[in-house]
């Protein structure tokens, strides 16, 4: 092990990085070396992980996160519900009722609405599923159903997810503008230090230890940069199929 390559971490989102940091520092915790200024700064990167663990848990928390999940968890029962109503509706024997049940089914489909995705792809799928249902014939089929009061329901709370949503992330945009830029700035200093200090031993004062250690960085340092280069290839594919798709229509 001459020397380790490490690439810029300024490129590496937030999640990447404090995976790549806690790698880092979880080997520079184990390792058993007895140089003072390389164990001195080990130390400090060891803190300033800390901070920065703390800035970026707070970060993609808020105490608005739970009122989501909660309201999310009622909206997915009522729209089982109707969807359910709906689908045994379509298989009752009477052609008209079954043609009710038919009407209120089918937006489902056709919106390909899932209860298992994103907050963002259920409010919007379900703001089209509510436009269909407000038109006069899919109104008055939900109203022989009894399923109006229910639909009520799905959109008061579709749009008290989205307005909490709009809130929770103004709230993380402040912190992150503050704390967590503060806490990445000093960490990112710290990582290329201790980095270039580890390079600088491994030259005048190798030993079987920092070797090893050093062997062990480079392969968690490799683990995050195949990590950043395959998040950067599904984006140039799903770009190109945004853009393969937009042609055709």
């Amino acid at each position: 092990m001459t020397q380790i390559q490490f690439p810029s971490v300024s490129k590496y989102d937030n999640a990447l990085y404090y995976s790549l940091i806690t790698a880092i520092d979880e080997r520079m915790t184990a390792y058993k070396g007895t140089e003072k200024q390389l164990i001195d700064l080990a130390s400090l990167f060891h803190q300033s992980c800390e901070r920065y663990a703390a800035a970026y848990k707070q970060s993609t928390k808020s105490f608005l996160t739970e009122a989501i999940a909660e309201k999310d968890a009622a909206r997915d029962k009522i729209t089982q519900v109707i969807e359910g109503v709906a689908r045994y509706w379509a298989e009752l024997p009477d052609d008209e009722d079954a043609l009710r049940g038919r009407h209120i089914s089918q937006p489902f489909k056709d919106f390909d609405y899932r209860r298992t995705e994103a907050l963002l792809a259920q409010n919007s799928k379900w703001q089209n599923i509510a436009q269909v249902f407000a038109k006069a014939d899919q109104a008055a089929d939900l109203a022989a159903m009894g399923l109006t009061t229910l639909v009520q329901k799905a959109n008061t709370l579709t749009q008290e997810i989205a307005n909490l949503m709009a809130q929770r992330n103004e709230d993380q945009s402040s912190y992150l503008v503050g704390e967590m830029k503060a806490a990445r700035t000093e960490n990112e200093a710290l990582f290329i230090q201790l980095m270039q200090y580890i390079n600088a031993l491994l030259i005048i004062s190798p030993t079987e230890a920092l070797e090893q250690t050093a062997l062990y960085l480079q392969q968690d340092i490799n683990k995050v940069a195949s990590q950043y280069q395959q998040g950067r290839k599904r984006k140039k594919d799903d770009d190109n199929e945004v853009e393969t798709s937009a042609t055709q229509e």
